[in-house]
């Protein structure tokens, strides 16, 4: 078995050093951040909102069958 290797040249399976950001870039990041963070947040409110909905619902139906 060889010794590994210690040249810090980047491989195939290793991380690229990444480029210096762009002050757009920085922005851009931070913008899309912002914007995955308030998606889940209404996600969640989405879905909590649905789920007492349906039980509202659900405490609320009639004993009749509907009507055609």
């Amino acid at each position: 078995m060889s010794p590994p290797r210690k040249s810090s040249s980047p491989g195939l399976f290793r991380e690229m050093p990444l480029a210096p950001q762009t002050p757009h870039d920085k922005t851009a990041a931070a913008a899309k951040l912002i914007i995955e963070t308030e998606a889940t947040k209404r996600a969640d409110r989405t879905a909590a909102l649905k789920e007492a909905r349906l039980a509202r619902d659900a405490a609320a139906l009639p004993d009749a069958p509907p009507a055609r």
